[in-house]
């Protein structure tokens, strides 16, 4: 009988495995923001650079020996490391680390030395006595899931702790959590036993506004890092993380679909007639066709000022498609004279390809005070 490797990734493991390489490219992308108060980021920085076994290492001509979970570096290669301007910020950032009982440091003033050493590194990963160097972007090594929550808790994260955050927390083929047999999806274990997070959850455990987690996430969608899928009212979003499977595994990677993960979670999805909510502006600009805009057509400002007034009363009187965000409208002048009573011609299309309504307006000024005209529909 041939053996098979079974890809899992478990909730009840107490330690992920993070690939060097998975954190240089965040280390190395410009366009994930590092600037904030969590350490998470940066603790899983210092781990990445500790040897897994006693080595030697040659710093301005002076050679130091290094036991295993050590690294001696100078304080601008840990500015650089860290994306932190001064050496008073790296210091900072060390003697925060200490007094949480996770590093031990030794600081070398005169020569702008620092050796730090993981405390916990022979309890998480595997020491090996002879001495050997350690390639600092190949490899992996593995992290403590216990101490997350104490390294994002002490602020605001950054958009890399963030990215850790959810990385650190995804599942894969876990009996235990729905929809993980699917692919790999973020689950945070008080959560709930579904994996459904919340901007509400997300922003108070991040240190953030809520609408900072939604621009986040968007943002991580466009990078191709994360798949968020949305389904109607309280329940939240399943998070899928992108490059996962290749990056842990070195297999093709899965992204379920929305339906998918609604039929393995037991979730209701939105049915729409005319007006998905869940259609995009590409497939709006591809699917709809709207004619050329005549040259009597009223300019947009005054289409916001108009339907501003007409949007309660249209909902009101039964008309739902006056409130969906993907209705076109068009207002146009149906007559040239402007002194008096002004008719107009209102079309309101739905921007999925749906029906479309049309409306006879007329306004007429009134006087309200003197001197002054106004124009009230």
């Amino acid at each position: 009988m041939k053996n098979q490797l079974s890809a899992k990734q478990l909730v009840r493991f107490p330690y992920c495995r993070i690939y060097r390489r998975f954190l240089n490219g965040i280390v190395e992308n410009p366009r994930v923001r590092k600037q904030g108060h969590a350490l998470l980021f940066r603790y899983a920085v210092l781990f990445s650079l500790a040897n897994f076994r006693p080595a030697l290492r040659t710093v301005d001509g002076v050679r130091y020996a290094m036991q295993a979970g050590e690294w001696i570096a100078t304080y601008r290669e840990l500015c650089e490391q860290l994306h932190l301007r001064t050496h008073k910020q790296v210091r900072a950032i060390l003697q925060q680390l200490e007094e949480l009982h996770l590093i031990e440091v030794q600081d070398d003033a005169r020569r702008k030395l620092v050796r730090f050493k993981i405390c916990c590194w022979r309890k998480t990963n595997t020491t090996l006595s002879y001495s050997a160097p350690c390639p600092k972007d190949t490899g992996f090594f593995f992290f403590p899931v216990a101490q997350i929550p104490d390294l994002i808790g002490i602020g605001r994260c950054s958009e890399a702790d963030m990215l850790l955050d959810l990385w650190l927390h995804t599942v894969f083929q876990d009996a235990g959590v729905p929809g993980s047999a699917l692919g790999p999806v973020v689950y945070y274990r008080n959560e709930g036993s579904l994996p459904l997070v919340s901007c509400t959850m997300l922003a108070k455990r991040w240190g953030v506004s809520k609408a900072t987690v939604h621009r986040v996430l968007k943002k991580f969608e466009q990078l191709s890092l994360v798949a968020v899928h949305h389904y109607p009212g309280k329940r939240g979003s399943v998070i899928v993380m992108q490059g996962y499977l290749s990056t842990m595994f070195s297999v093709a990677d899965i992204c379920p679909t929305r339906q998918a993960l609604a039929t393995e979670l037991a979730l209701p999805v939105r049915e729409y007639t005319g007006c998905p909510a869940e259609s995009t502006v590409s497939s709006v600009e591809t699917t709809t066709a709207l004619p050329p805009w005549p040259i009597d057509a009223v300019s947009k400002p005054s289409v916001r000022l108009i339907l501003e007034n007409l949007r309660n009363a249209l909902y009101a009187s039964g008309f739902r498609c006056s409130a969906c965000p993907h209705a076109l409208y068009r207002l146009s002048n149906l007559s040239g004279c402007r002194d008096a009573v002004t008719a107009y011609d209102l079309a309101i299309v739905c921007g999925a390809g749906g029906p479309s309504y049309r409306f006879n307006l007329k306004l007429e000024p009134v006087v309200t005070f003197p001197g002054v005209e106004v124009e009230v529909i």
